[in-house]
C-alpha cells in the first residue's frame, strides 16, 4: 500500500468517525428518550442508569393519559391550529409573492426590501402590542391570535415563494393571457400547480413552527381545554415531574408528526430550497 492509498484510507476513516460522532450527538438524546419511555418508573432511578430497558413496557403511556385526561384534546387542538396556520401561510404568502414576482410596478423593488426588514424585528418586541391589540379585539382565550396572523402573510414565506416564482418562465403567463385567462388564472392554473416543492416546504415549516410554538398558546389561551400540546406538556412536567417514562412518552408523542412530515416530504424540502436560491 503506497503513501497515497494510506492517506486516502486515513481520510476516509476520519470522515466516517466524524459522521458517527455527529450522528450520536444528534441521535443520542432521541435514543435515550425512546429507551426511557419503555422503562418502568423504578428502573429510571437505577445508578448507574441502563441504556436499554431491562423489560419492555408501555405503561408510561397509560400513566400519561391517566394523569392528564385532556391529552387527546390537546393533540387535536395542536393539529387543528397547525393545519389552519399552514394553510393560511401558503395562501396569503403565495398571493403576496405572486404580486412581487409578476407585477411590474415602480414600488415593487422598494416594498420588497421593507418586507424582508420585518424579519429583523425580534418577536419579543411585538409581544406586548400584539397582546393589547388582541385583547381589544376580544380574541384572548381563543385560537384567533394563533391562526389569523398566518393568513396575513409571513415575510420568510413570501421570500421563499417569490424566489421560486421567479424561476417559472413568464412565457407561460403570456400563453395563458392569449388563451383568455387573467392574472388569477395564471396564479391558480399555472403558477401554483408548478410550485409544489415550495408549497410543501412552506406547509412543513409553518406546521412545525405552529406545532412547537409554546409562547403564543401560553400567552393568549387561559382555558385548559383550548391548550395545545406544547403547553399541556409543560403542565405535565409539574404534575409528573418524577415520572420520567411518562414525560418521555409525552415528548415522543409531540415529535411523531414532525418526524413523519420530514420523512415523507424531505424530497420537496430539498428541491424547494435549491430552486428558491437559483434566481435572485
Amino acid at each position: 500500500m503506497n503513501g497515497g492509498q494510506k492517506t486516502s484510507l486515513a481520510g476516509t476513516t476520519l470522515k466516517y468517525f466524524l459522521l458517527c460522532a455527529t450522528l450520536m450527538l444528534f441521535a443520542g438524546p432521541l435514543l435515550w428518550m425512546l429507551s426511557t419511555m419503555m422503562k418502568t418508573k423504578m428502573e429510571t432511578y437505577k445508578v448507574p442508569p441502563s441504556i436499554l430497558p431491562e423489560q419492555l413496557t408501555f405503561e408510561a403511556f397509560d400513566r400519561l393519559f391517566t394523569v392528564q385526561p385532556l391529552m387527546w384534546k390537546w393533540i387535536q387542538n395542536s393539529f387543528a391550529i397547525s393545519i389552519f396556520v399552514a394553510l393560511g401561510a401558503v395562501i396569503s404568502s403565495s398571493i403576496v409573492a405572486y404580486g412581487f414576482s409578476r407585477f411590474a410596478t415602480k414600488y415593487r423593488d422598494k416594498l420588497f426590501p421593507i418586507v424582508l426588514l420585518t424579519l429583523m424585528i425580534p418577536p419579543s418586541i411585538m409581544m406586548i402590542p400584539s397582546y393589547v391589540l388582541f385583547a381589544k379585539l376580544h380574541w384572548i382565550d381563543t385560537w384567533l391570535p394563533l391562526i389569523v396572523p398566518a393568513w396575513l402573510g409571513g415575510a420568510y414565506y413570501i421570500f421563499l415563494f417569490r424566489q421560486f416564482f421567479l424561476t417559472i418562465p413568464q412565457e407561460l403567463d403570456e400563453a395563458t393571457y392569449l388563451d383568455g385567462g387573467n392574472r388569477w388564472t395564471v396564479y391558480a392554473k399555472v403558477i401554483m400547480p408548478l410550485s409544489k416543492p415550495i408549497i410543501m416546504t412552506t406547509i412543513i415549516f409553518a406546521f412545525v413552527n405552529s406545532w412547537l410554538d409554546f409562547l403564543g398558546p401560553f400567552l393568549y389561551i387561559k382555558n385548559n381545554e383550548l391548550f395545545t400540546l406544547s403547553v399541556g406538556l409543560q403542565m405535565l412536567i409539574g404534575q409528573t415531574s418524577q415520572d420520567f417514562p411518562a414525560l418521555a412518552a409525552g415528548a415522543f408523542i409531540s415529535i411523531i408528526p414532525i418526524g413523519l412530515l420530514y420523512f415523507f416530504a424531505q424530497r420537496y424540502i430539498v428541491e424547494g430550497v435549491v430552486l428558491t436560491g437559483s434566481k435572485g
